[in-house]
């Protein structure tokens, strides 16, 4: 018999598997270089993918320390390279329209390191909280796991700065810049409230409501599964929204640039 948190898997899979497909199309047939975004967002929707049935075999052997581990693990590490999507986005502008602008380069890097630490640090964190027979390795995979979480706020942050950027800057970009930083713009307010989600799991461990295996279902799926869908939709319709590049030549894109 399927659980709540089971049924939410199972809406998972059904979106993400189409999800798979058009972050596929965007990847290997619609856009060429820089393709990071894509990559970043076929990535996500693969990690959602595993993240659904190792959540409806846990739910099915809730004493699996092991399925809890990976479920914790997907759950909220996987979250990260929905994020990190939009690095890929904000690459996409700067090739259109800041190629030589070398002050941008600095915070981009930046931005790669915060993403590579959020994920180490909460992906070691949920190993150690998910052994909840060793009250020492809980309080250190709980202390990681709020490090990584920070980092994440701080990583979102830089983000929403390098957006800010852009935006003072939007009567001199492209078209498509334009289009990606509307996207960029209307996802802002959806990661957030993912990302709140995080610290509220982590930070109200005792209250049941904000438990990603075993809390509240309602919250769970608006706080993370339709909030992530939003956000998966609207990366990938601004991906279909752009010029496509994969096969035009350096002249098409310098075309493409000039029109504002």
């Amino acid at each position: 018999m399927l659980t709540d948190h089971s049924k939410v898997a199972v809406a998972q899979i059904v979106f993400y598997i189409p999800a798979i497909v058009a972050a596929g199309v965007l990847l290997f047939h619609r856009h060429g270089r820089p393709r990071q975004a894509w990559i970043i967002l076929q990535v996500f929707c693969l990690i959602r993918l595993a993240c659904a049935i190792v959540t409806i075999l846990y739910e099915n052997s809730p004493t699996s320390v092991g399925l809890y581990i990976a479920a914790l693990i997907l759950l909220n590490a996987g979250l990260l390279p929905l994020i990190a999507a939009t690095i890929g986005l904000l690459r996409i502008i700067t090739h259109y329209d800041f190629k030589n602008n070398k002050t941008l380069h600095s915070p981009m890097i930046a931005s790669r390191v915060l993403f590579i630490a959020g994920i180490a640090l909460i992906s070691a964190g949920g190993s150690l909280a998910g052994d909840y027979t060793n009250a020492d390795s809980v309080r250190t995979g709980n202390t990681l796991i709020k490090a990584g979480y920070i980092v994440v706020a701080v990583f979102m942050a830089s983000l929403v700065l390098l957006q800010a950027y852009f935006w003072r800057r939007y009567g001199s970009l492209s078209r498509a810049s334009r289009t990606l930083l509307k996207g960029m713009g209307l996802a802002v307010p959806f990661i957030v409230v993912r990302i709140a989600w995080l610290f509220l799991s982590i930070y109200h461990p005792g209250d049941a409501r904000w438990s990603d295996l075993s809390g509240d279902i309602g919250a769970f799926v608006v706080m993370t599964a339709l909030v992530e869908y939003v956000v998966v939709c609207i990366y990938l319709g601004t991906g279909f929204m752009i010029p496509a590049t994969r096969g035009v030549g350096y002249a098409a894109c310098d075309q493409e640039r000039g029109q504002k």
